[in-house]
């Protein structure tokens, strides 16, 4: 038998619909959706996908086929109840047992028609001595065709090329059937597999590259505002994550990740676009609508993303938006002596202003009611001077002024016309203004003098400005070969020793500035000079100092400096002082050198006790938890807490009758030592290598019987589940602490189960009952409806006659647990699925839930009256601080004024080029 198949090089025919197939193609959509489940393993199947599959099988979606006469998908499977099983949310779709049988049978008797009717429909199929049939194979479809049409068919120009086979046997086996493998050689299917296998590699290797980008998330809990900026509270690798994220999904489902990713987040998740300015991190534009793909809002590869409420960061309002960007402006102005008298040096000091304040800010924030501004430009040869600010663009802001990051402000008391040379307005800083150095006689020698000025350019050499001022000072000459010229910090420090080598230039030295001579050589260009003290509490004056060899390891420098304090034992390490003056990163690499690692003269390294873990282990500190509560739990809220350490190491908290927290009453917290471990070990490791060092009353028959949770500000903060999980995956940092709970009972809790505390109210008295530990199994959902159903049947009562509320113990507020099965925005008319963890509710692990007995009470009421003392206490609070907000507004409203200057010249016309987005 003969079969054509033509392929169109030149121009493609296309066949038209053959209308005898046609009757072969089921319409029935009964059938097919039957068949479609009895292909699922559980018979159970997201119903958005059971319309995917459908149109992957007949290769038209319901919409396109089947909507206009049976209707929406939802409504034919809620019509065919008798088949079909629809969950209560409506979200997934199974088979009944009855209607799973019937699918069989029908879907066997419709292929069994399928067949006869294929039979019988193509005569000399099963008869081998029939006349021959020939088949069209187009690029779409197969057709039976006259051989009286080939010719007319496939003639002309146009025509394509034709391929000519004889099949020895038309009709497949039983067994071919739906198997397109059947009959293909062995080592033909393994190689296809391979090659399958490696085109989906690379699919999605240049998928992965083509569509992800990375993201630096800055969490708002561990930022405070100060000085016009958000700066870190711990270090930037615990403050910032770096999240890869596929910039085709919305902001919804980045919002979605980012919660999960944060178990301990609680209240509203906002997310801004940041930038880390001189000043520090500020928020500029708040991403909304959840429905457009990052690619839509032009985020970019390594934006900043901060993450906040929204409104505030640590109780302090943050101002956003490009009007009130911080800019840094370096203020300059007279710096008094300790008679109170001026002097000629000058003072820089950087600052912080918001670009939409007024100029007369910088007069408010040096506390000098009448002074003269003067800003540094550049003349036309490149020479810098001082203009003056008339006093009527005092009032324009910085951004006005045209004043940014860097730029100097110069303050002048207006009645002060000594030492500061003021012509027509400008101020000249020349070398044969200020051209002198003060040195201050710092060694143990007595003198007639206490200070000199010696005079210098910038190309003098430090050396020479010490053998003068040792003449001056009438020193022994002995100093000449044992002394050092040291910069003087604005605290009045001592900074590090200048090489005799270098020039004024070199060395960075402003004229004016003052110096110390101090005994001792400085360092040599291949030394350097560091301060270090012990402990991560840096104090004023407690910094030694010692001189070592850049090329000297980390592992020998922490030997002289131990030396150098007296300190036994091996058991310390090193970390570098960050710049917020606290204990910054450890230096781990201790073969290393100092050169090595970036250590510079002139800095700061801390001495802590404790030695490093070696790489890939953590050392956690292990707390145990002895509740007095019947299950063992936290306070709720920080005033109900008054955590005071005993001398033996145990935090005690005590309690206040009538707020929730009474039952946690005697609850305490104990260290019972460091544990060493690496972070490619389980949870369920930990657990056990802790019950070693515990020393408890307590007997722990296994692991099983602890709950592990992270230790903030001495109170369990994250729950920690999966006893299979690696510590890496936790991201716990250098700084975790960990407690563990002991449990009346085994537990092991899955993915999806959430820990609550459950609290039963007391009729007629606003208090309630000792709590109980709740287990809530979210796989189906964070829904109200199966909360409210878990919490009944834990309680043996009726669904209808409770009612459930979340306890925010910051505000001192309950929040009734209303149960709705969908609400439609008013916005867009899109479904919104109930859901316990996003707003209002936020629910978490160790989370409060009050309960009320409807048979016994029906009030309204669950608070407390412990609740109603912390709302009169916050409203108090919330009182002084506007009174004090209204006080620093009145005393920054002051008018102050002037003496009047020369009118600050225009400056030349430049071009302006604007850059708008594209917002299609």
């Amino acid at each position: 038998m003969s079969i054509i198949w033509e392929t169109g090089n030149f121009k493609r025919k296309k066949s038209k619909p053959d209308l005898q197939n046609k009757e072969e193609i089921d319409d029935d959509p009964l059938i097919i959706l039957k068949t479609i489940l009895l292909q699922e393993e559980s018979n159970l199947i997201p119903v958005d996908q059971l319309g995917q599959k459908l149109l992957k099988k007949i290769g038209i979606s319901w919409n396109k086929k089947y909507r206009k006469q049976y209707g929406p998908l939802r409504k034919f499977l809620q019509l065919h109840s008798q088949i079909f099983l629809l969950s209560s949310d409506e979200s997934t779709v199974s088979l009944l047992k009855n209607g799973s049988l019937q699918a069989e049978s029908d879907f066997q008797k419709k292929d069994q028609h399928l067949f006869q009717m294929h039979t019988s429909e193509s005569p000399g199929l099963n008869d081998r001595n029939s006349c021959p049939h020939w088949f069209d194979i187009n690029d779409s479809k197969v057709r039976p065709i006259k051989e009286k049409d080939i010719e007319q068919q496939f003639q002309g120009k146009e025509s394509a090329y034709m391929l000519f086979y004889r099949k020895s046997q038309l009709q497949r086996p039983p067994e071919a059937r739906a198997n397109p493998r059947y009959g293909v050689p062995g080592h033909l299917l393994n190689e296809m597999d391979a090659a399958n296998i490696e085109l989906q590699r690379k699919r999605a290797e240049c998928d992965s590259a083509n569509n992800s980008f990375e993201l630096h998330l800055h969490l708002g809990p561990h930022y405070h505002f100060f000085n016009g900026a958000l700066h870190p509270t711990v270090s930037r690798a615990e403050s910032m994550w770096d999240f890869t994220f596929d910039k085709r999904k919305t902001l919804g489902d980045l919002r979605q990740s980012i919660l999960q990713l944060l178990e301990f987040w609680e209240g509203d998740l906002v997310l801004s676009v940041a930038k880390l300015v001189p000043a520090g991190l500020h928020v500029y534009q708040m991403l909304d609508g959840d429905n457009l793909t990052l690619c839509e809002m032009e985020i970019e590869d390594g934006e900043d993303i901060f993450v906040w409420n929204g409104v505030e960061v640590g109780g302090i309002h943050i101002p956003t938006g490009s009007d009130c960007e911080p800019v840094l402006i370096n203020v300059l102005h007279l710096a008094a002596s300790s008679q109170g008298e001026k002097c000629q040096q000058l003072v820089e000091a950087p600052r912080v202003f918001p670009s939409n304040a007024e100029v007369r800010a910088v007069l408010t924030a040096l506390a000098m009611p009448v002074a003269v501004l003067f800003v540094s430009t550049t003349d036309s040869v490149g020479e810098e001077n001082w203009v003056a600010i008339p006093e009527e663009d005092l009032k324009k802001t910085f951004r006005e002024q045209g004043l940014g990051n860097g730029s100097s402000v110069l303050v002048q008391e207006s009645k002060d016309d000594r030492s500061l040379l003021l012509r027509q307005g400008k101020w000249f800083t020349g070398a044969s203004e200020t051209s002198w150095l003060q040195v201050q006689n710092l060694c143990e020698v007595e003198s007639e003098e206490k200070q000199v000025k010696i005079s210098a350019t910038v190309n003098t050499v430090v050396y020479e400005i010490r053998i003068k001022a040792i003449k001056e000072l009438k020193l022994m000459k002995e100093l000449a070969e044992n002394s050092c010229l040291r910069p003087i910090g604005r605290n009045g420090k001592l900074l590090c020793p200048v090489p005799d080598s270098y020039t004024v230039k070199e060395a960075e030295l402003k004229m004016g500035s003052s110096l110390g001579l101090c005994p001792g050589k400085a360092p040599t260009p291949s030394q350097l000079f560091l301060f270090f003290t012990v402990g991560s509490d840096v104090q004023p004056g407690t910094e030694m100092e010692i001189i070592v060899e850049e090329t000297m390891s980390v592992r020998d420098c922490l030997k002289l400096m131990l030396e150098k304090s007296g300190l036994p034992g091996d058991t310390w390490h090193l970390r570098k002082m960050d710049w917020c003056y606290e204990a910054g990163e450890p230096l781990c690499e201790e073969d290393a050198s100092l050169k090595e690692l970036t250590i510079c003269s002139g800095d700061t390294l801390l001495l802590i006790e404790g030695k490093l873990p070696l790489p890939g282990f953590l050392k956690v500190p292990i707390w145990w938890y002895q509740p007095g509560g019947p299950s063992g739990h936290w306070k709720s809220h920080q005033d109900q807490v008054d955590g005071t350490p005993s001398p033996s190491g145990v935090w005690t908290a005590t309690s206040t009758q009538g707020a929730p927290g009474d039952l946690y009453a005697e609850a305490s917290l104990r260290h019972v030592g460091d544990l060493e471990i690496s972070e490619e070990a389980t949870l369920l490791e930990l657990k056990s290598q802790a019950m070693t060092l515990s020393s408890s009353d307590f007997v722990i028959p296994s692991p099983a019987f602890l709950r592990a949770w992270t230790l903030e500000s001495k109170r369990p903060s994250r729950l920690l589940r999966t006893n299979l999980q690696q510590l890496k995956e936790y991201k716990l940092g250098r700084k975790t602490e960990i407690c563990l709970e002991p449990l009346q009972k085994e537990e092991d809790l899955g993915p999806h189960d959430v820990v609550l505390r459950t609290q039963m109210r007391i009729p007629g008295k606003r208090a309630y009952a000792p709590h109980v530990d709740l287990v809530w199994d979210t796989a189906c959902g964070w829904t109200a409806g199966s909360l409210r159903q878990r919490i009944a049947h834990f309680c043996s009562l009726p669904v209808e006659k409770i009612e459930i509320a979340k306890y925010f113990p910051e505000k001192f507020e309950w929040l009734p647990v209303c149960s709705w099965n969908q609400q439609i925005t008013k916005r867009k008319k899109k479904k919104k699925q109930d859901n316990l963890q996003g707003a209002p509710y936020y629910l978490k692990d160790g989370d409060t839930v009050g309960i009320k007995n409807l048979l016994v009470e029906d009030d309204e009421d669950f608070s407390t009256v412990r609740d109603d003392l912390g709302k009169e206490t916050q409203k108090q609070l919330t009182l002084g601080k506007q009174r004090s907000q209204e006080t620093l507004r009145v005393q920054s409203s002051d008018v102050f004024s002037g003496v009047k200057t020369p009118a600050r010249p225009r400056a030349p016309e430049a071009s302006l080029s604007i850059h708008v987005g594209s917002f299609r």
